[in-house]
């Protein structure tokens, strides 16, 4: 992907955010600035500032030998970010934090069709983050994009693991417009629990190893 001008340090955060987001590169893939600046068609110093702001967030780190790596997500933090992300949900569903404007229910766009991972990832993300929106928590809401950011991959190789995927997203969704918000605590706990079980197995179709971790 070239850029056709030098591209603002926003800009590049934007597209090096999104690619990995889409799962461009790899778990422990190592990402070289100069490379990525010919890559992005940009110099060094809008990339070098985009990754500095990524490894702030958790979505690039440090490599050992020079440049950024993609993080490895193992199993005990697979595991680890699916519970946070379901706490962070429900606690946004408090009765004490709900919003009361009906409007709320007017965020919630009809989800696209649910026929690939990128586009079953993207409407999962765009999900749970309306239904955050709901608390009158502002860091509730970013926390919840945060967490759900960590787990793009993971939730790319979903549907290679668990069935149904695109429905249960399609139900959690209906409950939401209807804000059937006692059942869709319910719904969201299962949801996660779900996939708390299977995260070896979600984990491996990452291409995450693991030993001798017990299923859970």
């Amino acid at each position: 992907m070239m850029l056709s001008s030098p591209a603002t340090s926003s800009r590049v955060y934007a597209l090096l955010k999104d690619d990995i987001l889409r799962g461009r590169f790899a778990p422990r893939t190592t990402l070289i600035e100069r490379s990525l600046a010919d890559d992005y068609g940009t110099s060094v110093t809008p990339i070098r500032n985009a990754a500095s702001q990524l490894v702030g967030e958790r979505l690039l780190s440090l490599h050992a030998g020079g440049g950024y790596e993609i993080p490895n997500v193992g199993v005990a933090e697979l595991r680890d970010l699916y519970f946070w992300h379901g706490q962070l949900v429900r606690s946004a569903l408090n009765p004490k934090r709900i919003d009361a404007k009906p409007a709320v229910q007017l965020i919630i766009d009809p989800l696209p069709e649910l026929t690939t991972p990128i586009s079953i990832a993207t409407a999962t993300a765009r999900l749970f983050s309306a239904i955050a929106a709901v608390s009158s928590s502002s860091e509730l809401a970013c926390a919840v994009a945060s967490a759900g950011e960590r787990l793009s991959v993971a939730r790319l190789r979903e549907p290679a693991v668990l069935n149904g995927v695109a429905d249960e997203l399609r139900a959690v969704q209906a409950l939401t417009v209807r804000g059937q918000w006692s059942d869709l605590v319910r719904s969201i706990w299962a949801y996660h629990r779900r996939r708390q079980r299977r995260v070896i197995e979600i984990a491996a179709a990452v291409g995450s190893p693991h030993r001798d971790d017990p299923p859970y």
